[in-house]
């Protein structure tokens, strides 16, 4: 994976547009996100479509053995992994592994901020399921992947487009302002507009591209707002607790509008904060696969 150093995009739709077939969304991602949206699948299938891919099985079942799961005995089939975990979690392990070097990329393993992306993204995956919980007319899938890829449009501007987003981080220490909004400054645009630009790109169902592109504004998400709010503040509270930011803070830390969306109370708020430290101290076994 090349990078364009010293080239600035003028558009989302130029860095999709540059950056072409090499950053396209893996297959068995599409096949695991088509099953998601089908109440037919079956475990049979499943487990058909990891097993093509002998490395996605490999990381499936090293996920699947790692502390946070905390089975009973170390597994070694996917059959077995489904008879402990269940489907739901098992499809949720494969959509982690395979999105692995999307956001890392092979030659990359030593990123530090794209490993930061990573498991950012991971933790605002899981910390969907928990915020779901505040959300009706939410499905709890659609929230993990739309987490899990909500920051595509920032591994991908990492990618190849390092010296822009030097710039980025620069600005955003310098200014003491959000990244995203540095972004818009240094670019005219942020990562969640190159993400839509991706997800279109992709043909990803809208509610998933609405929540990727607008986890920033989620009063622009006319098709699914709540999804979107859920992932605005999974992704909040993960860096919350990544930065070590108070919870006394979250009035500043969290989405206001997200917030209101989802008709969240303070009280609720803190019960959440607290279900979340638990779950990100959890997860720590989940961000290191082997490339």
């Amino acid at each position: 994976m090349g990078s364009m150093t010293g080239v600035f995009p003028k558009s989302p739709q130029d860095v999709v547009q540059n950056v072409g077939e090499i950053a396209m969304i893996p297959q068995v991602v599409m096949k695991v996100l088509d099953m998601t949206s089908s109440t037919r699948a079956t475990t049979q299938e499943l487990e058909d479509v990891i097993g093509q891919d002998q490395g996605l099985t490999s990381k499936v079942l090293t996920l699947a053995n790692s502390s946070y799961y905390g089975l009973p005995r170390r597994v070694s089939s996917l059959r077995e992994a489904v008879m402990f975990l269940g489907f739901r979690a098992v499809r949720n392990i494969a959509m982690t592994a395979s999105c692995y070097n999307m956001f890392i990329g092979k030659s990359d393993s030593q990123s530090l901020l794209k490993r930061r992306i990573w498991k950012h993204s991971v933790d605002t995956s899981l910390l969907t399921r928990l915020v779901c919980s505040y959300a009706s007319d939410v499905v709890a899938d659609e929230a993990f992947a739309a987490g899990l890829l909500h920051d595509i449009g920032k591994a991908v501007l990492e990618q190849y487009y390092p010296q822009a987003m030097l710039q980025v981080v620069q600005t955003a220490e310098r200014l003491g302002i959000r990244h995203h909004e540095a972004e818009e400054q240094i670019l005219g645009f942020n990562h969640a507009d190159v993400g839509l630009a991706l997800a279109i790109h992709w043909n990803l169902p809208t509610v998933l591209a609405e929540a990727i592109g607008y986890h920033h504004y989620v009063s622009a998400a006319m098709t699914a707002p709540k999804l979107a709010a859920v992932v605005a503040i999974a992704s909040d509270i993960s860096n919350m607790l990544e930065d070590g930011v108070s919870e006394e803070l979250w009035e500043v830390a969290i989405d206001r509008e997200a917030i209101q969306t989802l008709g969240i109370t303070p009280e609720q708020i803190e019960a959440l904060l607290a279900g979340c430290g638990v779950e990100v101290e959890r997860s720590a076994g989940l961000h290191n696969m082997a490339a």
